[in-house]
């Protein structure tokens, strides 16, 4: 036998490597793709972001999908996430820079249009085949598509796979790991919609208490005034619990606020709460109650006076959701509870009965909703999940996640090894706020799962004003020294 170096063997892998790329079929000869019960449409040469071939078709009836195989392949393969109640092809890997970075990458509608946007839930009508393709089926499908393309172009399978997706992106990473332990080596789930009773609850009594007559609109209980003097009074007494006064709260479920310090003392005006407004307040930061009892998460303070916040997500303005749909929240539940639960066009949330929600969607919980803490088969064959969110999320609670991952690691508490989670200061739903939201979450996982090193800290960098911060994995939490300005990784310690 010939022993041959390290760098010997570097050099023969490398030249192997550009082989293969070299070899790649053509774009235009990946119309003939075939694969069972696929239907390719359209093979086309694309210049942008980088050279690459857009491969696009059709899975049965309607799940359509879009694979970009880039010319410099890297030799590993993507899945992305769709957003809200998805209805067109998208995958949320792009703008992770995937296609950049070299992955091939997959992208599907999960089957269905949506025509009226991310809250049009109207396609889900009577159609319990594409509520399961939404649910899960869609994205194992076209994972095992986009696999089989990958192979026809370029001679190899993907030497690794890996999902990424935020929102119902991240639950449908979870849903991933729970259904289908075997189609990627490492995922990221970022702020997942993992319990859909829990948030429709959620969404519904805001809503009822921020429009309480459901034919008026345009004006909610909780106005702009109120919010940001809300926002202002939660920083002037809980910015500086961490140490640092930067109008970041490093963890809120420290902040002892208590809303009836802005309670109007005479009649109700700006920057004063009435008892309605109050009551409105209520029922997002300490969520659903049925019978004294908790249902389900609140919101932890932050995001108040945001309009990506609690603006449009929950307080409502300027139809955040579409003509006559004032905030995201009302648009969401108004779909799920019409389309999905009750099967009625006409149902508004005057008719929304918390008492009754645990019947009406016993078979839709458990098809939709990625609760279950078992993940030993994905983790048994190596897989790796990383979970992130953002502490002021005004759409899903960090509340929920947190919860999901305590129910994780106290079924096995080895599952630490393999699931990691990342909790972002003030950061809003998937990005945005004044905290840290740049992470290169692709290349976490990706040095995870090549190197089996689990990442016990990431930097978070900001969008504005430059720097970063430090960001533990749950549940140490990122501990300010004492000195900076707080946009300097070295200034704060896990712990």
């Amino acid at each position: 036998m010939v022993r041959m170096s390290v760098s010997a063997a570097a050099l023969m892998a490398a030249a192997m490597f550009a082989g293969a790329a070299e070899a790649q079929v053509a774009c235009e000869s990946m119309k003939g793709f075939q694969a069972p019960d696929v239907k390719i449409t359209a093979a086309t040469p694309a210049p942008s972001p980088v050279q690459l071939c857009k491969l696009d078709g059709v899975i049965g009836k309607e799940i359509n999908f879009t694979v970009w195989l880039p010319d410099a392949w890297n030799g590993k393969f993507v899945m992305g996430g769709q957003g809200g109640y998805a209805g067109r092809v998208e995958s949320q890997a792009l703008a992770m820079q995937a296609l950049q970075k070299g992955y091939a990458v997959g992208g599907t509608d999960t089957g269905h249009s949506a025509p009226g946007g991310a809250t049009d839930g109207a396609w889900a009508m009577g159609d319990v085949e594409r509520l399961v393709n939404y649910a899960h089926a869609a994205i194992h499908r076209v994972t095992e598509t986009s696999k089989a393309a990958v192979k026809a172009r370029y001679g190899r399978a993907p030497d690794k796979s890996y999902f990424a997706g935020c929102s119902n992106g991240g639950r449908e990473a979870l849903m991933s790991a729970q259904r289908y332990p075997n189609d990627f080596d490492a995922i990221v789930a970022g702020a997942p919609a993992i319990n859909f009773q829990g948030i429709t609850a959620e969404f519904a009594t805001v809503t009822q208490k921020m429009f309480p007559d459901p034919t008026k609109l345009a004006t909610p209980v909780l106005n702009k005034a109120d919010r940001d003097a809300l926002g202002k009074a939660v920083l002037a007494k809980c910015d500086k619990d961490d140490g640092l006064a930067d109008g970041v709260m490093t963890d809120p479920r420290s902040c002892k606020f208590d809303a009836k310090t802005l309670a109007c003392k005479g009649g109700n005006k700006d920057g004063c709460l009435s008892k309605e407004e109050l009551a409105a307040v209520d029922a997002i930061i300490k969520g659903p109650q049925l019978a004294g009892k908790q249902y389900h998460v609140g919101y932890p303070w932050g995001g108040e006076g945001s309009d990506g916040g609690w603006g449009s997500w929950l307080a409502g303005m300027n139809n955040a959701a579409g003509p006559n749909r004032p905030s995201l929240a009302y648009g969401f539940s108004l779909d799920f509870m019409r389309y999905f639960v009750k099967q009625d066009p006409t149902w508004n949330h005057a008719k929304f009965n918390l008492a009754t929600l645990d019947g009406d969607m016993k078979a839709l919980q458990a098809t939709l909703s990625p609760t279950n803490p078992d993940l030993s088969a994905f983790r048994g064959k190596g897989g790796k999940l990383l979970i992130y969110h953002g502490w002021s999320d005004s759409a899903l609670s960090p509340l929920m996640s947190i919860d999901y991952l305590d129910k994780v690691y106290a079924k096995d508490a080895a599952a630490k090894n393999d699931v990691r989670m990342f909790m972002l200061p003030g950061v809003l739903h998937c990005a945005g706020g004044p905290g840290p939201d740049r992470v290169d979450f692709l290349d976490a996982i990706d040095k995870w799962a090549t190197s089996g090193k689990a990442p016990d800290e990431l930097n978070a960098g900001f969008a504005t004003g430059g720097g970063a911060r430090k960001v533990c994995a749950y549940p140490k939490t990122q501990t300010y020294k004492g000195s900076g300005d707080g946009r300097s990784p070295d200034q704060f310690e896990c712990k």
